[in-house]
């Protein structure tokens, strides 16, 4: 489904603070910097690009709000994310993803992957699809 995990704090000091995380992805991936009140995503990915299934990304900065719905299902959830938190998606969920504060983000993929695998369905047509 979708899972957030806090990042693993390495260790801190006055200069600020070091955090850990694993990956077993490599090749081109995007950082993004969204603006408070700012939405993105509004569609889901179906898998046929390996870096969307599932979806990683960090929020790196910030605080943000996923609005989620496993497709077939008739509700849309709201998980908080407060940085630094790995987001995880599972293809088949649509999502959208709400900048409560600025955020900064690095999604682990590449606008080839985007461009291969995102059925976008805007928030209202995708309401309407569920009270139908």
């Amino acid at each position: 489904m979708v899972t957030v995990t806090p990042l693993e704090l390495l260790g801190q000091d006055e200069r600020g603070a070091n955090y850990i995380w694993s990956s077993d992805r490599t090749g081109d991936f995007m950082m993004c910097f969204r603006k408070a009140g700012s939405s993105s995503g509004q569609h889901y990915h179906e898998g046929k690009s390996a870096y969307k299934n599932p979806e990683i990304l960090f929020v790196m900065t910030g605080q943000a709000e996923l609005h989620w719905c496993p497709l077939g299902e008739k509700e849309i959830r709201v998980t908080s994310i407060t940085a630094p938190a790995k987001v995880v998606v599972a293809i088949n969920i649509w999502h959208q993803l709400i900048a409560v504060t600025d955020c900064a983000l690095i999604e682990m993929n590449s606008i080839a992957d985007v461009q291969q695998d995102s059925v976008r369905i805007w928030r209202e047509e995708f309401e309407r699809m569920l009270k139908a």
